[in-house]
């Protein structure tokens, strides 16, 4: 049972809160600086790319069998171990750095270990954030941990680059401070988090298969995720073609950079806006608009390199963000029963995100055979049509206010 009536004076959603976000600000700073480190070891930028490929890869594949284990083990033991495991790898890469005993694939191992590591953590956090707040606050608090990310988006680069400057170490010492500055934290939580009770015998394939099962059972969450998992390949795919649209247009490296911190200053904005009005807005109106100001942003970026442009339309897209995802990510946590909340959570990240890692290469594919404009255009299309999941759900349209939702959907 949650452990108090509302977030404010909710000392255990203040931990997760302020834990999440020190340890998200971490990886941030961690995701700039493996590349960076990458070139600085080997000189070659498609090696340099290696270790966050290899990040990626690895949370893909471990991310459903991640959340069969978390639905069998105590929340507050893998909030606790996943951030002590996340602080020991990147501990002992900071030490190999300052020691000049690093190597590309070392740095490989450290990112895989780091992004299967991740795919723990991540089932276990909002699992437990079900437990901390009461239902009728999941999605005010759901976009009070949407604000964590753009402000790790915002500050984690720059910090890490300017950490990197002092010292290649640096950062991900930081980052591994930031992860057991976490795992302390769990220990002062009040809720027991205990594993979810269940029955009967417990097979991996099955209990895998269930997560799934489940998430398609549920007609609008089966549509959002639908729509997620298309709609961030396409957009994933946009923002690289922009970027490299830039960098061939001769944009200085600092103005693309300004463009992050635009999107991320809006999301910020976007984020504060969304937990104030969190209980009155229509989730699945909320999630068919913010599908078509997507679609709507990404059309006038086909013919323009222009930095004020970009960074207008993308703070916009991203301004709405927020209150689309914790209203769907509240949805999903409401509906589940607990003992799949971290194979629900998977099963929505694996489906959300699984084609993801694809966008760069096809990106680049794109661009290189068929033009900026054209590859874009593209990229807007596909937008465009990631709605049509929603639109052809009627449950999407008819969800409505977190006090209107049905348990069981």
């Amino acid at each position: 049972m949650p452990t108090s009536t509302g977030l404010k004076g909710n000392r255990d959603f203040a931990i997760l809160w302020l834990g999440d976000t020190a340890s998200e600000l971490g990886s941030a700073m961690s995701m700039l600086v493996f590349p960076l480190l990458g070139y600085a070891l080997t000189h070659s930028t498609s090696q340099a790319a290696l270790a966050t490929t290899a990040y990626f890869a690895a949370g893909t594949v471990a991310r459903l069998p991640a959340g069969v284990l978390v639905d069998r083990w105590s929340r507050r033991r893998v909030l606790l171990l996943s951030n002590l495991a996340s602080a020991a790898v990147l501990g002992a890469l900071a030490l190999l750095v300052a020691a000049g005993a690093a190597r590309i694939g070392v740095l490989i191992v450290a990112a895989m270990l780091a992004g299967t590591v991740e795919t723990f953590f991540a089932p276990a956090a909002s699992a437990s954030l079900r437990a901390v707040v009461p239902a009728p606050q999941l999605a005010q608090a759901y976009t009070r941990m949407q604000a964590r990310h753009h402000v790790a988006s915002l500050i984690g680069p720059p910090l890490g680059g300017a950490l990197f400057a002092v010292a290649a170490s640096l950062p991900f010492a930081v980052d591994a401070v930031s992860f057991a500055a976490f795992a302390v934290a769990v220990l002062f939580l009040r809720a027991r988090l205990p594993a979810p009770a269940r029955e009967g015998p417990r097979r991996l394939r099955a209990d895998l298969a269930e997560g799934l099962r489940f998430l398609w059972s549920q007609p609008a969450a089966r549509a959002m995720m639908l729509w997620g998992g298309i709609v961030n390949f396409a957009m994933g795919y946009v923002l690289i073609s922009i970027t490299l649209r830039m960098v061939r247009a001769g944009v200085a490296p600092a103005a693309i950079g300004a463009i992050d911190a635009i999107a991320a200053g809006a999301g910020i904005v976007g984020a504060a806006v969304a937990s104030r009005h969190a209980q009155r807005l229509p989730t699945g109106a909320t999630t068919m608009t913010t599908g078509f100001i997507l679609a709507a942003v990404v059309v006038p970026m086909a013919w323009t390199t222009d930095v004020r442009a970009i960074g207008a339309l993308l703070a916009l897209g991203t301004f709405v963000m927020p209150a689309n995802n914790a209203g769907i990510g509240a949805y999903l946590s409401f509906v589940t029963p607990d003992e799949l909340q971290g194979r629900l959570n998977s099963a929505a990240g694996f489906v959300s995100g699984g084609l993801v890692p694809l966008a760069p290469l096809i990106a680049g594919i794109l661009l290189a055979t068929l033009g900026g404009s054209a590859g874009t255009l593209i990229g807007a299309a596909l937008v465009a049509g990631s709605l049509l999941p929603l639109l052809f759900e009627p449950s999407v349209r008819r969800l409505g206010r977190p006090a209107e939702w049905a348990p069981g959907g």
